[in-house]
């Protein structure tokens, strides 16, 4: 590890379209092989089948839908070790490696709980029940609305595998009761539509929520079109989600951005959703000459898009006294956060914000700078990552100075070092604060204030003013700082102010995002001319409206140890008993999951 003091007329197309006819997927012995046609024929083949299913798709009956979400509960879990073996050697990730666990939780794992979580919504739907949320509508003590989506407990036993965890969504101000009422009544689409979801490269698990959710929440139509890191993946998720593409709701192609730029500007896709860098976002929305469109006010879509664009995520260690045990394990935590998928996470910790005066500040960095010292470096797979690491540390990066890589992995590409920087000075280096680096690489920020209830305003402000992006922000909370009426007050301030479209507290985001019943994007201030973090929800599981943010609570320490710890030796296996749960929910399951979990405290 390294650590450091300081670092030195996009639109639809005017021309006629093309003939074609309606083809399903049952019938295209007439097409061309995929090795024969062109990329272009595949491209509009595969819109012309989805534009015909269009009207169908959008009025298939409840049940229809919940008999395809069953096969593919069965499809997926067919797919799922191949999924994973396949992601490892994407990433370069060891056949013993405790990585791999990785793999398991954000792939198929969170494809079968997204899969459960609709199939309980249209359970309620089909039966003519209410939207089944975990909870009742309830007001803050400032009088806002607030929906409770944690613990879920049907199906899927969250109170057990995610103790003590809880999570509500924060209405937008203002609204009165039958409109709070109103926004927790999910809408129904009713015009045809086909979506174009340009998928991420890092996190398998993302492509699969972002079609799930078009398809079933939105009653989309979904040409994915994959990201080139992703490419060996396609036959997987052929295989994965065959009902889906059976249905006619589903096609999947692969290209370069040149093929995604002909997708976007095809008269058979209605919308358009990225996840990827704010850069991609404005080339595709604003084109080359991005500042004269903004003048003129005219984008190169006139498409509705929407996006998940990244962030330089904070983490904030609200001072007071914590206990050994405490200290550990957020230190833990915010490890977790940095080295989680070799840092190539929009919501990894990019800058942790500490109070200057805190007694225990030290103490906290010591243990954060052992866990990541202790832990083996890993393949650099995203593309640019070394240039990206040199520019943000300052300085050429040297592999020999460095501890040999693993065994099994790559030798041609970078082993990056976690790397911390501590006492860092925001004035100085801005680069930390305004871009996302995306490489393992976090820098501690100490921040004056006069004592430790003024320090929660400061830091707020300091993440709203001088970070970029609005996707997620991590608390780290003393257990008494809230029992005092200036505790109180300072938290709830703080929580109205905090322009971020998740919240948590004492757990990293990254769990917000896989428990998958949270709304997860940028904070709604965000525009198509200024679109922050990104724009509109994704996996806005109960199909809430407006939408303020959402806020996640843990507590301190979890006990078994959660297996994103890093280094967690058996984290593996206990992600395949937790897969076993959401393929097959049943007693046994969660039996073997809490077994498992508990024994390997004493391995």
């Amino acid at each position: 590890m390294l650590t450091r003091s300081q670092p030195p007329a996009f639109g639809r197309n005017s021309g006629e379209f093309t003939r074609w006819r309606d083809r399903s997927v049952g019938a295209r012995d007439d097409l061309p092989s995929r090795n024969l046609a062109s990329r272009t024929d595949e491209l509009h083949l595969s819109l012309s089948d989805l534009y015909a299913h269009q009207a169908r798709w959008l009025f298939k009956s409840p049940r229809d839908r919940i008999e395809l979400l069953e096969r593919c509960i069965k499809k997926v879990a067919e797919s799922a070790r191949n999924w994973v073996d396949i992601a490892c050697e994407i990433k370069h990730i060891p056949t013993d490696s405790p990585c791999r666990a990785e793999e398991v939780l954000a792939g198929p794992v969170i494809a079968l709980r997204y899969l459960r979580l609709l199939l309980r919504n249209l359970n309620a739907l089909d039966k003519g029940g209410p939207n089944p949320l975990p909870g009742r509508l309830a007001q803050s003590a400032d009088g806002r609305w607030q929906v409770p989506v944690l613990p879920i407990t049907r199906d899927l036993f969250d109170p057990v595998c995610f103790m003590n965890f809880k999570a509500h969504v924060r209405l937008k101000s203002g609204l009165r009761e039958d409109d709070a009422i109103a926004a927790t009544q999910p809408t129904e689409n009713r015009l045809p539509t086909t979506s174009l979801i340009l998928g991420a490269g890092n996190v398998t698990g993302i492509l699969a929520a972002d079609v799930l959710g078009k398809i079933f929440q939105d009653q989309h139509v979904v040409l994915l079109k994959l990201h080139p890191l992703t490419d060996p993946l396609r036959p997987i998720f052929e295989h994965a989600f065959s009902p889906l593409i059976e249905a006619g709701c589903l096609r999947i192609v692969s290209g370069d951005a040149a093929f995604g730029a002909r997708a976007i500007e095809h008269d058979f896709v209605d919308a358009v959703h990225i996840t990827g860098s704010v850069a991609a976002h404005e080339a595709i929305v604003w084109g080359t000459d991005a500042a004269e469109r903004k003048r003129s006010g005219e984008p190169l879509v006139d498409k509705p898009v929407t996006s998940e664009l990244g962030n330089v995520t904070p983490w904030i260690v609200v001072p007071g006294h914590y206990s050994t045990f405490q200290l550990q394990a957020q230190a833990e935590n915010v490890a977790a956060s940095i080295v989680n998928n070799a840092g190539f996470n929009c919501l990894a910790t990019r800058v942790l914000v500490t109070w200057k005066h805190w007694p225990q500040r030290e103490d906290f960095l010591s243990r954060l700078q052992a866990i990541l010292s202790r832990l083996p470096r890993r393949v650099a797979y995203y593309p640019g990552a070394l240039d990206r690491f040199e520019r943000f540390t300052g300085c050429p990066f040297n592999g020999e100075e460095l501890d040999q890589p693993a065994a099994g992995t790559r030798h041609d590409l970078p082993h990056l070092p976690w790397t911390l920087f501590r006492d860092v000075n925001p004035a100085d280096s801005p680069l930390f604060c305004h871009e996302e680096s995306f490489v393992p690489v976090c820098a501690e920020m100490p921040l004056d204030a006069a004592d430790e209830f003024s320090f929660l305003g400061r830091a707020t402000d300091f993440v709203n003013d001088e970070l970029w992006g609005t996707l997620c922000a991590t608390f780290t909370v003393p257990s008494g700082y809230r029992h005092s009426q200036r505790g109180r007050n300072e938290w709830h301030a703080a929580i109205n102010r905090l322009r971020y479209g998740t919240v948590c507290v004492n757990q990293w985001s990254g769990i917000a995002f896989a428990l998958l019943t949270l709304p997860w994007g940028g904070h709604p201030s965000g525009t198509i001319r200024n679109p922050q973090s990104g724009l509109g929800w994704v996996h806005n599981t109960f199909g809430l409206q407006a939408i303020e943010n959402t806020v996640l609570e843990g507590p301190l320490v979890v006990v078994p140890k959660p297996i994103w710890t890093p280094g967690h030796r058996h984290a593996e296996s206990i992600a395949w008993n937790l897969f076993n749960l959401y393929h097959q929910p049943s007693l046994r399951h969660v039996g073997e999951l809490t077994y498992a979990a508990f024994a390997a405290l004493f391995k």
